[in-house]
């Protein structure tokens, strides 16, 4: 208590202790003696009237301590509940998707999904046996899991697979585990090792998720190359490395988790080594520039006993997947392996966007002379080249974690309400060119030994797509292409494609 309070305190104890000990004598000595207030009081008063002040002054001193303690317990008590709060796990629904983690962040827990339904109208002329697809709708992918983390550096996924690339069984899209407490290139390099089950980007459109790609299926070669070493399900052990500006991927891969259409007595065994770079860079643009070396090692053995029968297949569908019919197609080539090479280059500037690819795929056949390389061993190739202006002024950033470019997130999610937005709005263009011929001959003659007739697929797309939200994502696509083939008598087996596609899509 301070000294100015002490001894307010003790006037105004005396003045009520004055009036309630010695009322009529004050009032008496008051109306007879102002001057002399004090004259009619004994000392006999005098000293009680100290007395139960200096009393009222302890009891004042304990009242005092005692709301001191309550102040304390009350504080301890509240930073008590603070504590408990503060270690209890999150909850979230950032972008819809339900998390769980420790305040700390060393465990995580999150649920996925992804839910894509398409549907599709295929115009084709001439319409034959070997060429017809069928219009209709398919669930392009319905996947269900969770991913998350445990004991700060160990990561982990498990995502099971319902829908389809019109045909497919449903299946494991991934299930992996991935440590990255090891920092052998220091703490701003995020080094991560993997084993598993998973899709390892093969390249520049594989590595942007298939939830914010620019059209409803990457490009034919895109595809078709991400399905040899690579793709969903994809079993493997390998090691991935990113600063802010660089990606670096080295994996050895195994066999599509699952069952084979084609018995299998050993096991495929590939690789998929992967490089990217981002040079310039600013808060408006990036550029990126990439490059891939991915194979077969070992095909798989699908004969049993003690020979061997080793096959590899290359064919891809018109990059829509309503139908699973592939228009293009080598048939079963004789190879013990391949290899495929990939250089990968793109741009963002504001709210334009473009990228392209291209591909070159060696096969190694076996069972004929290696002396003469051509045509024994044939050699295919493919090329795209898209771009996309967001109409809402959206930009497509680059990102280190898989080593290409983000989709774009609504600056102002769609809403009726007085401050809504109409989402994001993208118009997108591509051509592409797989060609899946090698030595293949004159038309109207038998393919020369060793050629090989797949065809060459050419297709270009347009496609305006909206995002209403984080979570919700609509598509339109107009493709036309062609098809050039010789059968194995030379006869020409050309095509001419026109199909219209929208999907609806949901992703957390």
């Amino acid at each position: 208590m301070t000294a100015l309070a002490h001894t307010t305190f003790r006037a105004v104890a005396l003045a009520g202790l004055l009036c309630s000990v010695a009322p009529a004598a004050l009032a008496q000595t008051l109306s007879t003696q102002p001057a002399q207030a004090a004259s009619g009081i004994s000392q006999e008063q005098a000293l009680a009237l100290t007395a139960r002040l200096d009393a009222l002054e302890q009891q004042n001193e304990a009242l005092q301590a005692q709301v001191s303690d309550l102040k304390a317990q009350v504080g301890a008590g509240e930073a008590a509940i603070r504590q408990d709060i503060a270690a209890q796990p999150k909850v979230s629904l950032a972008g819809a998707r339900p998390t769980i983690s420790t305040p700390d962040g060393n465990f995580k827990f999150a649920l996925r999904s992804i839910i894509q339904f398409d549907a599709a109208d295929y115009s084709i002329a001439p319409l034959r046996t070997d060429n017809d697809l069928g219009s209709g709708t398919n669930f392009r992918r319905v996947r269900f899991g969770f991913d998350g983390t445990a004991f700060k550096d160990w990561n982990y996924a498990l995502w099971a697979e319902f829908g389809g690339s019109g045909g497919e069984a449903a299946g494991l899209n991934q299930a992996y585990l991935e440590y990255t407490g090891f920092k052998p290139f220091g703490s701003d390099v995020d080094f991560r090792i993997r084993g598993g089950a998973w899709a390892t980007p093969a390249g520049l459109e594989d590595a942007t998720s298939n939830t914010e790609e620019l059209f409803l299926e990457r490009a034919a070669v895109a595809e078709l190359v991400r399905g040899l070493a690579a793709g969903d399900g994809r079993a493997g052990a390998g090691v991935f490395a990113n600063g802010q500006h660089w990606y670096g991927s080295a994996v050895y891969t195994g066999k599509v988790v699952g069952v084979p259409s084609t018995p299998e007595f050993d096991q495929q065994s590939g690789y998929v080594f992967r490089v990217a770079f981002n040079p310039l860079h600013g808060q408006d643009y990036d550029v990126h520039i990439g490059g891939s070396i991915q194979g077969v090692l070992t095909a798989a053995d699908i004969t049993q006993g003690p020979g061997k029968l080793q096959q590899i297949r290359l064919r891809e569908r018109p990059e829509l997947r309503v139908d699973g019919n592939r228009l293009v197609d080598t048939g079963a080539i004789n190879a013990a392996g391949e290899t495929s090479y990939g250089v990968e280059v793109g741009a963002s500037f504001k709210n334009f966007y473009a990228a392209g690819e291209w591909y070159k795929i060696d096969v190694n056949r076996s069972n004929v002379s290696t002396t003469v390389r051509s045509p024994f061993d044939p050699e295919f190739s493919g090329w795209y080249a898209q771009g996309a202006y967001t109409l809402t002024g959206e930009r497509h950033v680059w990102s280190s974690a898989n080593g290409g470019f983000r989709g774009i997130r609504p600056d102002r999610p769609f809403s009726r309400g007085p401050n809504g937005g109409w989402g994001a709005w993208e118009l997108a263009g591509r051509y592409s060119v797989l060609d899946l011929n090698d030595h293949a001959g004159a038309a109207g003659r038998a393919a020369p030994v060793g050629g090989v007739r797949g065809g060459e697929q050419k297709i270009a797309t347009v496609g305006i797509n909206w995002y209403p939200n984080s979570v919700l994502r609509f598509l339109l696509d107009y493709q036309w292409g062609t098809v050039d083939r010789l059968s194995a008598t030379g006869g020409a087996l050309n095509t001419d494609l026109n199909m219209v596609s929208f999907r609806t899509q949901v992703a957390f």
